[in-house]
């Protein structure tokens, strides 16, 4: 999962510096793009898509900002370099557009990818699908956390324990 989604914002951010004018890709970079533009389905996915190259093995929690601040949770289920499907129980409406927000802990990176929702799953499972629309942001987030608290250490003079702020 974590090795998908590396290579599709590497592609979706190659891409975004290609079609700036003029182009800021070096010629390494854009032969970069076209192997990733080779190896990755462009199409969007739908929520149903059972296709191997979109569909995760492992779906994914994610978020996505709605105007006015409001986050929801979904799983992530299909993916390709054109955008996801995500399932969600309140899809958003048609054409509305989103930031989607994407954790890879074990790799300790934090992604967001801005979209619009180009299709939405009513009846059964619900969920919607979203086109890419824009540069994608990839930032590191702190990772080894044990989920230990860390030990208590007593405060010289009082009889009472301190937690370590570290």
């Amino acid at each position: 999962m974590a090795d998908k989604l590396q290579r599709i914002f590497e592609y979706r951010a190659l891409l975004g510096r290609a079609n700036k004018r003029p182009p800021e890709l070096t010629p390494d970079e854009r032969g970069r793009l076209e192997r990733l533009r080779a190896q990755l389905p462009l199409p969007v996915p739908t929520l149903d898509d059972r296709d191997p190259y979109t569909s995760l093995s492992e779906p994914i929690a994610v978020e996505f900002a709605r105007p006015g601040g409001r986050f929801t949770v979904g799983v992530l289920r299909n993916v390709s370099a054109g955008g996801f499907a995500i399932d969600a129980g309140d899809p958003p409406p048609l054409g509305q557009a989103l930031m989607i927000h994407v954790h890879d802990r074990p790799n300790g990176l934090a992604y967001a990818f801005p979209g619009r929702v180009v299709s939405r799953v009513v009846r059964g499972k619900l969920g919607f699908s979203v086109e890419f629309e824009g540069a994608p942001t990839q930032t590191r987030i702190a990772t080894g956390l044990s989920g230990v608290w860390p030990s208590a250490e007593p405060v010289p003079g009082t009889g009472r324990k301190q937690r370590d702020s570290a």
